[in-house]
């Protein structure tokens, strides 16, 4: 497995040609079953811009790596929603949230 985090930062910065300040991944993973991800970024002012994540690293898929770093996080830590945000200065967080209205909402489809 890769180091998911570094993954996402090096999507974003082959992804995004503006001057950005900050960038975020919203992503929603079902335990290796499904993935989604809603990627932004900012510029100085606050607008905000949507952008399409770019992998030029053919060896690395993010979907495994996200479905890898979830599985060894179960069942201590289960989340099936993540929100990464990476400023431009190369700081970074990960934010890990359960959804359990999602989940069910999986579950019946």
């Amino acid at each position: 497995m890769m180091d998911v985090y570094k993954l996402i930062a090096d999507m974003i910065c082959n992804s995004i040609d503006d001057k950005w300040e900050k960038a975020v991944v919203e992503i929603e993973s079902s335990l290796g079953k499904m993935l989604s991800t809603n990627a932004y970024y900012f510029f100085k002012d606050g607008h905000k811009n949507a952008f399409g994540l770019i992998n030029d690293n053919q060896d690395e898929d993010l979907g495994e790596n996200i479905f890898e770093l979830q599985e060894a996080m179960y069942p201590e830590h289960k989340w099936n929603r993540a929100v990464y945000t990476l400023e431009k200065n190369g700081h970074f967080d990960m934010e890990f949230i359960w959804d359990q209205a999602l989940q069910d909402e999986w579950d019946k489809a």
